[in-house]
């Protein structure tokens, strides 16, 4: 699975070289991939998401004549994923994230409840349940 995790970031890093790039179009495709990859909670998801090309007057004006926002934005992109690379080749792939083995509707459910809810919510289960989900996560 780490080899195919590799080639799909890999494959993100050569669409920004694509003659017809278009920021907007590659930060959803590179955000589907790590919500592959890393879950929906990974950081890395938030600063693609924050990616943008600055041509404000305040930017051009405050930077050396070299800049460019859309290599910049590029720059910062393939950055980003080439830490993913290397923290997959390092510490091996994600495995048993737990929108995967739990589902995304359940997991959803207990991140849109406060922290009482949720201690609620598993007092009242029963243990055979617990046990389950538990099992579940650690397989």
């Amino acid at each position: 699975m780490k080899t195919q995790y590799i080639k799909l970031l890999k494959k993100q890093i050569t669409k920004l070289e694509d003659k017809s790039f278009d920021l907007e179009a590659w930060k959803t495709s590179a955000i589907s991939v790590l919500h592959r990859i890393f879950g929906e909670g990974d950081l890395r998801t938030k600063q693609i998401e924050n990616l943008k090309i600055d041509y404000s007057s305040w930017a051009l004006r405050d930077s050396n004549s070299n800049y460019k926002p859309i290599e910049t934005a590029k720059l910062k992109g393939k950055e980003i994923l080439n830490t993913a690379i290397d923290e997959i080749e390092i510490f091996g792939g994600p495995e048993n994230h737990p929108m995967d083995v739990l589902g995304q509707d359940f997991v959803k459910k207990l991140q849109e409840m406060d922290e009482k809810e949720r201690e609620k919510y598993f007092n009242e289960m029963k243990k055979d349940k617990l046990v389950d989900l538990l099992m579940k996560l650690t397989s």
